[in-house]
């Protein structure tokens, strides 16, 4: 699969999420990552230069839409982590 192609995957997955509106769906969704997140060393994640860009274009680009949490959201939300 071209990166390209999984960088896209991954945008319009977040679109989705973003579009979610029923809870409990949203906490199956959560808890099926964070379950396969556990499996994933740190090492193991590793970004070219372009996927370092790609990634904060689209964070500038969610920005620039009010897709933000302030820091108290953020502090509130890592405590589940």
């Amino acid at each position: 699969m071209k990166s390209s192609s999984l960088q896209l995957r991954k945008i319009t997955l977040i679109e989705y999420l973003l579009g979610i509106q029923d809870e409990k769906t949203f906490d199956k969704i959560e808890s099926t990552i964070h379950k396969s997140l556990k499996s994933i060393k740190p090492v193991d994640i590793v970004f070219s230069k372009s996927e370092l860009i790609e990634r904060a274009d689209f964070s500038n680009k969610q920005i620039k839409k009010g897709h933000v949490l302030s820091q108290k959201e953020l502090e509130a939300q890592s405590k589940n982590w």
